[in-house]
């Protein structure tokens, strides 16, 4: 099964669901960005289920004709901006990204999160006066391969802030980072879809996973790891 890196949690918690429903199946998990995982399945790569993201990536594996049936938004998610505890750029709201000298990271070009950032950055020239989004992407000190490699930058306090998601900001980085909300007129909802892949070895597990994923338990647990219903 191939998931977008923000997924990491809620699927291994759903895994261990799935197992013990299916006795005898051993769930095995590629979490990566959702770029990179479409270009594995475009290579052949093995794999039953694809869940991504952004729905970009979906449609291009569905246009390829590498999905079975018609893919599903199963959850959203929404960008914040993550800072380190001590916060030493001293970033306390959104247009605080433009300061010179703030080590920002993101994701990679062609990563969902890092994509997103960069459209709500476009949006906020409007607000924060033309020039506002040269200025954050000049304080870029690095990309990295995913959102949570990204996140991880600032956890560790080698960056002074990213985008991420909200459901990134996970109990065991709680006490190391803050979050600094995006101004919701700027805000970008990230819709996740997902699907069984047309050269899936075992199509009716394939289906089961996506059964739980979409159904009540599923859902429950991606509530649980910050993520927002579909509907």
């Amino acid at each position: 099964m191939l998931a977008a890196s923000s997924l990491t949690d809620a699927f291994g918690e759903l895994a261990k669901t799935f197992e013990e429903q299916n006795p005898g199946v051993e769930v095995r998990q590629s979490f990566e960005s959702s770029s990179t995982l479409l270009a594995q399945i475009q290579q052949g790569a093995p794999a039953d289920v694809f869940a991504s993201a952004s729905e970009e990536e979906m449609d291009t594996a569905a246009r390829d004709g590498l999905v079975r049936g018609e893919p599903e938004v199963f959850v959203k998610n929404r960008e914040v901006v993550m800072v380190p505890k001590d916060n030493p750029a001293g970033i306390q709201d959104f247009g605080d990204l433009a300061k010179p000298g703030v080590k920002l990271v993101l994701a990679e070009k062609g990563v969902p999160a890092a994509d997103y950032a960069l459209e709500i950055l476009g949006k906020a020239d409007e607000e924060y006066g033309a020039g506002f989004e040269k200025d954050v992407l000049s304080n870029v000190v690095s990309r990295e391969a995913d959102v949570r490699a990204s996140v991880n930058r600032v956890v560790v306090g080698d960056a002074d802030a990213t985008f991420g998601y909200a459901s990134d900001f996970t109990p065991d980085v709680r006490d190391r980072v803050e979050v600094v909300p995006i101004p919701p007129g700027l805000n970008i909802t990230a819709t996740y879809p997902i699907a069984a892949l047309k050269d899936a070895r075992d199509p009716d597990i394939a289906r089961k996973w996506v059964d739980l994923v979409t159904g009540e338990e599923g859902q429950r647990v991606l509530d649980k790891w910050g993520f927002k219903p579909a509907a």
